[in-house]
């Protein structure tokens, strides 16, 4: 994304000083396949993190085993190359007790490249945490 696109979008975004890594968990909306990631922090937002990594990972719901930015979960909505490695962005999603503890559930009984065992269910999940903190009806 370029800067010009970043201020675009009206949200200030803060590249990291650091080189921070962070491991996160994922699954892929296409495949409901769930997979772990060491990825590096590169920008982040109120609203999201810009993160690289090594390979390619697909778009879908995401958790962090730290939290980043004061938040635990979130969407990985777009991923490219970026010359030797893959640049993504992830949006922030804040999940009720009870949801992130049925997410949670989820992921450990899910072992690594094997599909969630209610991924519907865990989908239906992030909508409808999405839809509240945009603050729509729908």
């Amino acid at each position: 994304m370029t800067e010009k696109e970043k201020k675009s979008r009206g949200i200030a975004r803060h590249r990291s000083r650091m080189q921070r890594s962070c491991s996160l968990g994922s699954v892929a909306g296409s495949s409901h396949e769930r997979t772990d990631h060491v990825v590096r922090v590169v920008d982040l937002s109120v609203t999201g993190v810009g993160i690289e990594s090594s390979e390619r990972i697909e778009p879908g719901f995401v958790w962090f085993k730290e939290r980043v930015g004061g938040h635990k979960y979130g969407v990985l909505t777009w991923s490219r190359k970026s010359g030797d490695h893959y640049r993504a962005g992830i949006t922030f999603v804040t999940l009720s007790r009870t949801d992130e503890l049925y997410v949670q559930d989820q992921a450990r009984h899910s072992p690594p490249l094997e599909p969630f065992r209610d991924p519907l269910q865990v989908i239906e999940t992030i909508i409808a945490s999405v839809r509240k903190d945009s603050g729509s009806n729908n």
